[in-house]
């Protein structure tokens, strides 16, 4: 069936605005247009706030490992020296309360990388909670 204005197509969305209509019951309801661009404004500067907040925390990450390994390399040239010097004897004397307190210094390091973590999770996960509030009314 041709249109009234042939030079205009036909509009294809109409017929099924109107089944969609009759199949509802009347029209469709209103759809707050500012609600939703402002959750949507909401959830992109909260996704904004998650990434900073990971990417710092694997910053600090990073640096922590860092200096850990910079220590070790040290400790480790320290010993090659002490062996090279034929200190061995000395080394090897004092290797249990080495070995504690290095077993004691991994477990820390361990405790500071889990602490950095486990800080950076809530926060994301604050975040995140905040935001949905704010989407579903509850704040």
């Amino acid at each position: 069936m041709a249109s009234k204005n042939s030079s205009t197509p036909a509009n294809p969305f109409a017929d099924w605005y109107e089944n969609v209509q009759k199949m509802v019951g009347g029209t469709l309801p209103a759809v707050d247009l500012k609600s939703l661009t402002e959750a949507g404004q909401g959830n992109m500067k909260a996704m904004g706030d998650v990434a900073k907040i990971a990417a710092n925390a694997l910053q600090d990450i990073v640096k922590q490992q860092q200096a850990i390994a910079t220590q070790a390399v040290a400790e480790w040239q320290d010993t090659a020296g002490k062996l090279a010097r034929g200190e061995g004897q000395a080394l090897m004397t004092g290797s249990l309360d080495t070995f504690r307190t290095k077993a004691e210094e991994a477990a820390k390091n361990f405790g500071d990388l889990s602490e950095i973590a486990r800080k950076a999770q809530t926060d994301i996960w604050g975040v995140l909670t905040t935001q949905f509030e704010k989407n579903t009314g509850k704040k």
